[in-house]
């Protein structure tokens, strides 16, 4: 396995937050209230990170057009428990100026925080250009709805 980047990692959440952006711009000029807007830009946030990184994708689609995946230890898809994990725990690799990210270049397996207590690892895997993001995120939040 190799190991993604950190400015891979960097590149991939960049195209993440460009894709989020629009939405989240249109709650904040639709709802008036700064509260209820940052709400639901979190509830966006968490809709699409962990259901496209627990996906057949293993990854967002930023990480899948930059080439880099989210898998377990031993190279497997991660499971939704683990991307919630993953997601959750991202917050607090932010917190204290961003040394949760900041350490990935540093370590062996090239991890985060949120990557090492999640128990991922991010590699590079081959871009496949003609994937339907919108068909693999329904499949995947259709099958975790099923499961409540």
């Amino acid at each position: 396995m190799t190991y993604a980047s950190f400015w891979k990692r960097f590149g991939a959440y960049m195209i993440d937050g460009i894709i989020l952006v629009i939405p989240s711009l249109i709650l904040s000029k639709s709802l008036p209230y700064f509260g209820l807007s940052t709400g639901l830009g979190f509830v966006l946030s968490f809709l699409y990170r962990p259901f496209f990184e627990s996906s057949s994708l293993a990854g967002t689609p930023g990480k899948a057009l930059i080439g880099i995946a989210v898998v377990n230890e031993s190279g497997d898809a991660i499971t939704f428990k683990q991307a919630c994990i993953r997601f959750f725990c991202s917050y607090l690799s932010g917190l204290l100026l961003c040394i949760g990210y900041f350490i990935q270049p540093f370590t062996a397996k090239r991890q985060t925080l949120h990557d090492m207590i999640s128990e991922t690892l991010v590699i590079e895997r081959a871009s496949s250009p003609d994937i339907n993001y919108f068909k693999v995120w329904k499949e995947k939040f259709s099958e975790v709805v099923n499961k409540l």
